[in-house]
């Protein structure tokens, strides 16, 4: 691992102290400009800034304080004419983790907003609900019905989408009544985002690690509903590149309970033992561990997808060009 991928994984936490500094002092010296541009290709650039105070990241730093802020007032009315629509709007990603996990919505930057719907119960949906939809798709607020493509990776694991409704906490946003997951399904849907942009993509490493400091998560129903999406061993590798990375706080036997099969667990560590030793941020990953971590169904359902993909019927009424694919690497839209 090189002194720059030490230097971020170090400072790409919200709770900066001295031992990071004293870790960041160490390491010097090193390639700031190299820092500064990993740090701005993953998304990460405003918190590393911020705790680094390096002046090449402040920029960074001001322009997303006021570019989170137009897009929550622009999100609130999309919310607003969705829920007016006759929708229940559930946030996801980025936009549940400003609510939750983030102490100031500015800490990373992101290319949309994502939002999962479902009809109102009781309520008649309005006779111009598509083009609501279609206007937000548009705006780059991905409103996907009753499931969302990169939580079931295009079609490719059997997401228990009512499951999470069932457990979906109230919010308000800016104003508007919305839902976010529980802090379970949360986690999971990070981790399965994490696989989507093949485990070492900063951002949702940092994402991945500030949730499970800030948020109670019951590690025992966490395994349960991972084994019930069977996404498990998603979600084994993606806990395990963020304690190998930025550090997370799992609990002793956690990973374990996951169930995942000892001979596709020393794969996975051999995967990501090679990757800190011979990879960097600042490259392309290579595919395998995405791979190594589906079921082995899922891994031939992922490669065809790659190859024949297109929009499900829902999203290709809505969406006036093919949305990337679910392979694991970095084509897809947003983070």
């Amino acid at each position: 691992m090189i002194a720059e991928d030490r230097v971020l994984f170090a400072a790409a936490r919200q709770d900066f102290r001295e031992e990071h500094r004293l870790a960041v002092e160490a390491l010097a010296p090193f390639d700031w400009e190299k820092v500064a541009a990993v740090a701005e290709s993953h998304g990460v650039a405003p918190i590393v800034g911020a705790n680094l105070k390096a002046e090449n990241l402040q920029r960074a730093f001001f322009e997303n304080v006021l570019i989170k802020a137009q897009e929550a007032e622009r999100l609130a009315r999309g919310i607003a004419r969705l829920r007016e629509a006759g929708y229940q709007v559930m946030l996801l990603k980025g936009t549940a983790l400003d609510l939750l996990v983030y102490r100031e919505p500015w800490v990373t930057t992101s290319k949309d907003s994502d939002l999962l719907l479902r009809p109102a119960p009781g309520r008649r949906l309005s006779d111009d609900e598509r083009e609501v939809r279609l206007s937000l798709y548009r705006s780059g607020i991905e409103c996907d019905l009753l499931r969302h493509h990169d939580v079931d990776m295009n079609g490719v694991l059997p997401v228990r989408f009512d499951r999470i409704w069932e457990s979906a906490l109230p919010v308000d946003f800016h104003g508007q009544e919305a839902f976010v997951m529980s802090p379970e399904d949360l986690l999971i849907s990070l981790c399965i985002n994490s696989c989507r942009k093949r485990f070492f993509r900063l951002k949702h490493l940092f994402d991945i690690a500030e949730t499970v400091r800030r948020l109670d998560i019951d590690w025992d129903r966490l395994a349960a509903c991972a084994r019930e999406d069977r996404c498990e061993g998603i979600v084994y590798a993606a806990l395990h590149v963020t304690k190998e990375t930025l550090g997370c706080e799992v609990p002793d036997g956690a990973l374990e309970s996951l169930g995942v099969p000892r001979s596709r667990v020393l794969l996975i560590r051999r995967l990501v033992a090679r990757f800190l030793r011979r990879g960097s941020l600042g490259s392309p990953p290579s595919p395998l561990l995405p791979y190594a971590s589906y079921r082995w169904g899922q891994a031939l359902r992922s490669f065809r997808v790659a190859v024949t993909w297109e929009p499900p019927a829902h999203r290709r009424a809505l969406t006036p060009s093919p949305s990337p694919t679910a392979h694991p690497d970095h084509r897809e839209r947003g983070v």
